[in-house]
């Protein structure tokens, strides 16, 4: 499931235990502008999808959840 590899990358890079499916992560402090580039390059490499920039806009990253559901869209060519 996407949004499990995406907690798994996010702990792993935050050293947070406490982050859920809807854990606002940049208004938490989790994420920030320079961390939001590294989140779109494993994204791309992860799910093997290519964003476009139209597509990289701060509402589809604010969450785990929307985070997934931007990977969902992309792969079903929406």
């Amino acid at each position: 499931m996407e949004e499990e590899k995406i907690i798994a990358f996010l702990q792993e890079k935050t050293s947070s235990g406490e982050l859920t499916y809807d854990t606002e992560l940049m208004k938490s402090g989790l994420v920030n502008s320079l961390f939001a580039l590294e989140i779109v390059m494993f994204v791309e490499k992860t799910f093997n999808i290519k964003l476009k920039r139209k597509d990289i806009k701060p509402e589809n990253f604010s969450t785990v959840r929307r985070i997934a559901e931007l990977v969902r869209r992309v792969r079903e060519g929406k």
